[in-house]
Order: C-alpha cells, then structure tokens, then sequence
C-alpha cells in the first residue's frame, strides 16, 4: 500500500463533537504529517518549509 493509500485510510472524521474524539485527532495529525513529507515540505530549502497550509486541500496524487 501506499503512502497516499494508506493516508485516504485512516478515520479522520470525529465520532464525538468537539475535539473529545482521540482517535481521529491523532489520525489527523498523521495524515498531515505524512501530506507534509509528500510534499517535500520538510526539506529546509522547500518554500512551504514549517507551513502545513492547504495540505488538507491538495490531494496526495498531486504531490510532487
């Protein structure tokens, strides 16, 4: 499986109103974090270094 495969997988919609739903709060922090390294965000050169903005938005396909 994918990295872009197994993001689409994870729960990342709450169960619970609020931020009370642990789960899929933690998912979300993966998922992100993941989008953050497909997208060559981490690498210090990257314009976008130390942003998460959009990552949310950009489907993974379309990463670089």
């Amino acid at each position: 499986m994918t990295p872009e495969q197994q993001i689409r997988t994870l729960r990342t919609e709450a169960q619970t109103p609020g931020a009370t739903d642990i789960k899929a709060m933690e998912a979300r922090v993966i998922a992100l974090e993941a989008l953050y390294h497909l997208a060559g965000r981490h690498h210090k050169d990257s314009t976008m270094h130390g942003l998460f903005t959009g990552l949310n938005a950009q489907p993974p396909d379309t990463l670089p």
